[in-house]
């Protein structure tokens, strides 16, 4: 019995929560449907979208695209009952390692704002259940979007 008590020391070790246990993963609450943009209408996603892809929204460019490459969903993300708008571009020569990039826009008195950017899959955009400063974090599959008071900051997924 002379090694009891390190028998014990080591049985609460191995029982015991780490004491660097890791903050919970956000679950998911919904999923943000990124559907196709219809080929009229939607004007308030296009505006969007000539705002800050405007070398690229139906133009010549090489990496240029049209309605045909967006996808599109609205969620309420900070729970005052209006959806904010996701808009993403999923034609394959914008796709990268993390997915297609897709911008998070607010409703204001001047039209959509963007107040985050990111990588995703038209499937794999959630709300989550972590809120911070009110706004619910986004899971897109690749990377979390946490609110920090004014737009949404990117942590890549491990």
């Amino acid at each position: 019995m002379r090694h009891a008590p390190a028998l014990i020391a080591l049985a609460l070790l191995f029982s015991s929560p780490c004491v660097h246990a890791q903050a919970p993963v956000p679950a998911p609450v919904g999923q943000i449907a990124m559907l196709p943009l219809p080929a009229s209408g939607q004007d308030d996603v296009i505006a969007l979208v000539k705002t800050h892809w405007t070398p690229y929204f139906e133009t010549q460019q090489a990496a240029a695209f049209g309605r045909e490459s967006l996808r599109f969903g609205r969620f309420d993300l900070d729970g005052d009952n209006r959806a904010e708008l996701v808009v993403m571009v999923t034609k394959a020569d914008w796709e990268a390692e993390q997915g297609f990039p897709f911008v998070v826009a607010t409703w204001t008195d001047k039209g959509w704002q963007a107040i985050g950017w990111s990588w995703g899959d038209e499937d794999t955009v959630f709300a989550t259940d972590d809120i911070r400063q009110g706004w619910r974090t986004v899971d897109t599959g690749t990377q979390f979007l946490y609110w920090d008071g004014k737009t949404y900051t990117r942590t890549d997924k491990n």
